[in-house]
Formats: structure tokens, sequence, C-alpha cells
């Protein structure tokens, strides 16, 4: 079965806890691989089914990397769906095989689609949508299921239909979820009654051990029409609520990792903004060429820069200038979140940079000082903003 887990997500990693080693800790945050990637059931391979798959996967990688689901308050971005086929890089077709299908039901077919990333970012910050980069936040996965053999928390069991829903919305969203082991540790903290009655000082006892900031919790029982869900988010901001119903249980899954996508985005998805400042990025620990390579290859993939270029070199120091599409703030926190590159200092003091030259009749403002046939011109730049940092090695 662990291979048709690997053929069933590719490349994808969500770095999910699945097996029963001991943990020691955790990341707060992790590099979603394959961010840029969809996957699309589909029918057949016809043209006409290929196009749909291609705007449906637009519209999903736009609701993943905006947070938004409500593609039709964008305007133009209806007819942008209609030119998927325009900012795809590859695509192609395989077999999935779904562990619900009756031995001679035909397996699932799939349209895997990886759309081009830097086409796709230009397209959001021309439309001045928030963008929310590869590195995110993990969170802690608490979900119990009622059913007709009673109440059982969710534990990852590759032959467990719940369980792959988890990994396919957690994968859509483009959330990085862990999955608790239960082994004895956790087990000795946390029952199923505590996570179904969300009992929170108990969760997050039991959470301890994951280091993540984040912790979902999740109730799935059954209705009169289908099922329903509710979904509590536990974090340093408080207590989020929400919940759903629909006519399967893959339904109102999908309701609960929508809102931990909502509630993400919101959260860190930088919106474009105009910036009048210059910015330079000062990097210590830069003693080598391979230090400098990885320096350059971190920047060239942080999606709120847009373009950087060495200005000066100093011994263990390079100096970048940046032009960003959010705001410096936004940088800031972002380079928090991943962690490579460490703060190195306080922000310098912001100074104008005053030129003061003469210059009869061109752009002239009287100086009182001065006699009255002398004129004074001053020339005010942008203020250039730098900021101190650290490679971590």
């Amino acid at each position: 079965m662990r291979v048709l887990i690997r053929q069933l997500f590719g490349q994808w990693s969500l770095f999910l806890v699945i097996s029963c080693m001991s943990v020691t800790s955790v990341s707060a945050a992790v590099q979603v691989k394959g961010l840029y990637e969809v996957e699309v059931p589909v029918s057949n391979q016809a043209r006409q089914e290929r196009r749909r798959a291609l705007r449906t996967g637009l519209s999903d990688l736009i609701t993943r990397l905006t947070g938004s689901q409500a593609l039709e308050e964008f305007g133009q971005f209806m007819s942008v769906l209609d030119r998927a086929s325009t900012y795809v890089e590859q695509y192609r077709y395989r077999e999935s095989v779904n562990p619900d299908l009756k031995p001679k039901q035909k397996p699932d077919l799939i349209l895997w689609i990886r759309f081009n990333r830097k086409a796709i970012q230009k397209l959001l910050r021309e439309q001045q949508l928030p963008l929310w980069g590869s590195t995110r936040p993990e969170t802690l996965v608490w979900i119990v299921i009622q059913d007709q053999n009673g109440r059982q928390l969710l534990t990852a069991n590759e032959e467990n239909s719940t369980y792959l829903s988890v990994l396919t919305h957690a994968r859509r969203r483009g959330v990085p979820v862990l999955v608790p082991l239960m082994d004895l540790e956790d087990q000795r903290k946390v029952r199923v009654g505590d996570i179904w009655g969300g009992f929170s000082g108990s969760i997050k006892k039991a959470s301890t051990r994951y280091a993540t900031e984040n912790i979902l919790v999740g109730r799935v029982f059954p209705v009169a029409k289908g099922w329903a869900s509710r979904w509590t988010m536990l974090s340093t901001l408080g207590e989020q609520h929400w919940s759903g119903t629909g006519a399967k249980i893959d339904k109102v899954v999908a309701v609960g990792f929508d809102g931990l996508g909502d509630l993400m985005a919101s959260r860190y998805a930088m919106k474009s903004a105009h910036n009048d400042g210059q910015f330079h990025l000062k990097i210590a620990a830069i003693n080598s060429l391979d230090s400098y390579a990885k320096a350059s290859q971190y920047l060239s993939n942080l999606s709120l820069i847009t373009r950087f270029h060495p200005i000066s070199f100093e011994q263990g120091y390079a100096t970048f200038a940046l032009e960003i599409s959010g705001t410096l703030e936004g940088l800031k926190q972002v380079l928090a979140l991943e962690q490579r590159l460490l703060i190195d200092d306080e922000i310098l003091p912001i100074q104008p940079v005053v030129n003061v030259n003469t210059a009869p009749n061109i752009n002239t403002v009287p100086n009182v000082s001065a006699a009255p046939e002398d004129k004074t011109v001053l020339e005010i730049t942008p203020p250039v903003i730098t900021i101190n940092y650290r490679l971590k090695l």
C-alpha cells in the first residue's frame, strides 16, 4: 500500500507523520513542494474534458495561493480561467486506484498539471491579489469520527478512505498537516472523549510534543440527510469555529480544510503593494561562493521578491538591492516564518538622502539665507531601508 500512496500523491510533500517513530522536535513551518502542481479527476482524455480540468485546476491553484474561494469577485478572472492552458507548464494523465471501488470497477483517471510559477505570480501581482508562499506553518489535526461502531480517532491508515480524504483536501488547499502518532505517550495525555468534547486544555497538552502553533480539531458524525462536521482551530490568536454538512464524509472533511486554508491564508498571504522606497538586504555569514549561491537561490524562491541583485561584498557579508511586491513588514514576517535568514540587527534608522546643488533657473526653490540672485535645488531621493540578517548554515 505504500507504493499506492506514493503513486496517489506523487511528489507532493505534506510532511505527515504516518509512522510510529519517536517525536523529538518538529519545525513550526515547512517548505511545501509541488505548490504549483494540481491534480483533477477526469472522465476521459478528450480535448474538451481536458480544457474543463485545466480550468478547474487553475481555479484550485488560485484558491490555494490567495486563500479566496470566490474567484467571481475578481472580475476578469473568469476570462483568465478560460485561458488556463496558457499558464500550463506540463501535464500528464495517470490512473489512481480508489480503495472504495469494487474490484471490477475501472481505476480513477487523474490529470496532473504543473502551472508556471512566475506567470501565475505575475498574474496575481497584476490583479493586486494576496500571495501565500511555499513556506507554510504545519497544523496538527485531531479528528474523531462517529459511526455505527462508535467514536474513533482518525489515525494514519493507508486503507482508510477518510484518512485519504484528509490528505487529498489538505493537499488541495496547500496546508501542511501532521496526524498524531497515537502511541502510548499520546494515549496517556488525551482520550477520544477529550477530542469530542473539545476540552482544549487536554488537547493542547497532548499536542505540545508536536511543536505546532496551530491545532485543528474535527468532529464528524451522521445526520438525517448525510454527514455533518464541526471544526475548531486552536492557535495563539484564540479559537475559531465553523461547521458544515454534506451527503458524504468526503464533503464534510473538505469543509474542515477549506476553513483551515482560509484562516491560514488570511494570516500569511501578502497582498501586493506599491513601494516607493528602496530596500537593501545585508546578509552575514557569506564566506564562500557556496554560501553566496545558497543565499541567491533562497531569494529567488521568495514570492514577495520580484527582482534583486548584489550591490556590494565585504568580508563575510553580501548586500542585495530588492524590489518586492508587498510590504517590508510582510517580507520580515515571511523571513521569520521560514528561518533560513535569522535577524542579525535592528533596522537601520531611515534617513532621506538630501543633495544640495546650486543650479539657477531649474526647479528652483528660494533660500532665504542666500542673496536674492542665488538659487538652491533640493533633490530628495526615496529613503534606502537596510535590514540585516544572517544566513542560517
